[in-house]
């Protein structure tokens, strides 16, 4: 029986978020949703196409909650007697942009390429999520070994931004997103650069052109976590799918925009079908 590989796979982590909000009258508000690179890449990358996910994660992790997504999960793996990774986030500012982050990250959870279905090997295009260099490195040399013509986009964080070993990572790949702050990487050698803007938009640069793709500035920011992440997915999905590459950051910016109007990525279904032309979601 042949079974149909989505054109996109997410490689990432899986974890638990919990945000403290501090408000203007001086109450504050603690809440806990799923997170992780990979969720808030995948949920919002699914309204359009499905995509399939490659993750570890904790016996505590309740894996339902993404049944209600167009997600291939076999590549989602639950380790017993393990801990779900947790983000601590602490917002204390009005438009959310400044916070105080502590992680209890389970290293044993962490995603390798022995993780990734054999029957997805043959999927044309791979997102690597933010993780240790080292760890995408070595998926990415084994994806390309496996598959010459595969297309694999990553990004980064700031605590890896600047090490040499990142930069390796970033000449590798087809794709780069890269933060604006993040400037070793601005030279990398991906025929494909996304450079974000934050809150206003984001840079496409390939060919030795720049095309700037502006968001809307919103006042009303609830919680700014993983936006990077959404922009990513649904933009490679999108890629992946038949989208040119304008296009694609162009509703991937309005996707990520909309995303940070709420906190956490599963309410983003309910979002989009109100807010968007439903007929270009996948139903």
């Amino acid at each position: 029986m042949n079974i149909e590989i989505p054109n996109l796979i997410i490689i990432g982590d899986v974890s638990y978020d919990t945000n403290k909000f501090y408000y203007e009258d001086g109450t504050s508000e603690i809440r806990t949703n799923y997170g992780g690179s990979s969720v808030y890449a995948s949920v919002p990358a699914s309204m359009f196409f499905r995509v399939g996910l490659v993750s570890n994660a904790g016996e505590d992790i309740d894996v339902s909650k993404l049944t209600n997504f167009n997600i291939d999960l076999k590549g989602l793996h639950q380790r017993k007697n393990e801990r779900t990774t947790r983000f601590y986030n602490i917002l204390r500012t009005k438009d959310r942009q400044e916070r105080e982050t502590r992680a209890e990250y389970n290293t044993n959870l962490a995603t390798k390429f022995e993780d990734i279905p054999p029957e997805y090997l043959s999927a044309k295009y791979f997102y690597i999520a933010t993780m240790p260099p080292a760890v995408q490195a070595d998926i990415i040399r084994r994806l390309k070994a496996s598959n010459p013509n595969v297309i694999i986009g990553t990004d980064t964080i700031e605590q890896y931004a600047d090490l040499e070993e990142t930069k390796n990572v970033f000449d590798l790949v087809d794709i780069a997103f890269i933060d604006k702050e993040f400037e070793s990487l601005l030279n990398c050698n991906a025929k494909t650069k996304i450079i974000k803007l934050g809150k206003t938009g984001c840079i496409l640069q390939e060919g030795g052109k720049d095309k700037r793709i502006y968001a809307n500035v919103l006042e009303n920011v609830v919680d700014k976590t993983g936006a990077g992440d959404c922009l990513n997915g649904v933009f490679m999905n999108l890629i992946a799918n038949g989208y040119s590459k304008e296009n694609a950051l162009q509703k991937a910016v309005e996707i990520a925009t909309m995303s940070i109007k709420d906190f956490g990525i599963l309410k983003i279904k309910e979002r989009l079908r109100k807010e968007l032309d439903c007929n270009e979601l996948e139903h």
